[in-house]
């Protein structure tokens, strides 16, 4: 027996607890003391990250083409009292509070098309400090042309993909969907060990028990032609530092799946992983998921349709540290 595994063994005994467990540990510990809860944060940083989440749930709402009028009105209300709280404390002209202006504004404005309108909750949001930009709401979004595609520089590919939430009726070619995953093999990885697959999902009933237990496709889900799901293999990696590798190097394969599934003019939208206990048990029973394997993202796939309109989503100036 090596002195690594002696020191090991001698950890656990005398803790009861394994180096693995005590990094996820002091990871869990971290992450409850840091992050927030809609309508209870503590700091400015949990205050731009809730709001942003909340408005950029009604900007999906306004870009769907089939809208509800008066849709959300729980987020509504906990993206208001946010913003009430947010403006007490601290500076209304940051670009995620004027953003959530200008959506809310937006989501009267539209709500009166359709001849909808709470006297109430206009009657809030003029109340609310501060000055909409332009940057919410939904646009008119025109995908570019395979020939275009083709001479596309990466600037190019990255500023114009967007997540698209409706889809023609036209099946995905299989082969088009191959060629993107194979294109996103190329994606870097700690020291080259790739350990990532993507699940292709086409069978419509398996899909639809899928979706049922992922939180984030309701309004568009049923739209998808096929579902992709990428997943981490923990046998790829070592055991204590590499704990939260998976997540890194799989995170990063998705975004380039993305990116290619672009590059092949398919429409994507990427949908959450972040499952309950139960939905995860179901997902791997549907899929008979191997146990070694992680989920890391959802992504829905389809044709783009004639008509293509999808949130606005603007960036924050880039935040970095030069040292």
């Amino acid at each position: 027996m090596n002195i690594t595994r002696k020191l090991k063994n001698k950890v656990k005994r005398t803790f009861g607890r394994t180096p693995e467990k005590v990094l996820y540990d002091n990871y869990y510990n971290k992450y409850q003391e840091f992050s927030f809860q809609d309508g209870a944060c503590t700091n400015e940083k949990q205050f731009e990250a809730c709001i942003t989440r909340l408005y950029h749930t009604i900007e999906k709402g306004l870009a769907y083409l089939n809208y509800r009028p008066g849709f959300g009105k729980d987020n509504i209300e906990t993206l208001i009292l946010s913003l009430e709280q947010y403006s007490k404390r601290y500076d209304v002209s940051k670009f995620f509070y004027q953003t959530a202006l200008s959506v809310l504004n937006e989501y009267i404005r539209k709500n009166a098309e359709y001849g909808v309108e709470d006297k109430e909750l206009n009657k809030r949001v003029s109340a609310l400090p501060g000055k909409a930009n332009e940057a919410g709401g939904a646009l008119k979004f025109v995908p570019l042309s395979e020939a275009e595609l083709e001479n596309a520089s990466y600037k190019k590919l990255v500023e114009t993909r967007h997540s698209i939430r409706h889809f023609s009726d036209q099946p995905v070619a299989m082969e088009k969907v191959e060629a993107a995953i194979k294109l996103a093999q190329y994606t870097p990885s700690a020291c080259n060990r790739q350990g990532w697959k993507t699940y292709i999902i086409q069978d419509k009933n398996v899909l639809e028990k899928v979706l049922k237990n992922q939180n984030g496709n309701r309004g568009f889900g049923q739209e998808f032609d096929k579902l992709l799901l990428v997943v981490g293999d923990l046998r790829c990696f070592n055991r204590d530092r590499e704990v939260f590798q998976v997540y890194i190097d799989g995170g990063m394969y998705a975004m380039r799946v993305l990116d290619s599934l672009y590059y092949e003019k398919i429409a994507s939208v990427p949908l959450s992983a972040s499952l309950t206990k139960e939905q995860e048990e179901n997902v791997r029973k549907f899929l008979r998921i191997d146990p070694a394997e992680v989920l890391i993202m959802f992504i829905g796939i389809g044709n783009y349709p004639d008509e293509c309109q999808t949130t606005k989503s603007e960036r924050k100036q880039a935040d970095y540290t030069i040292i």
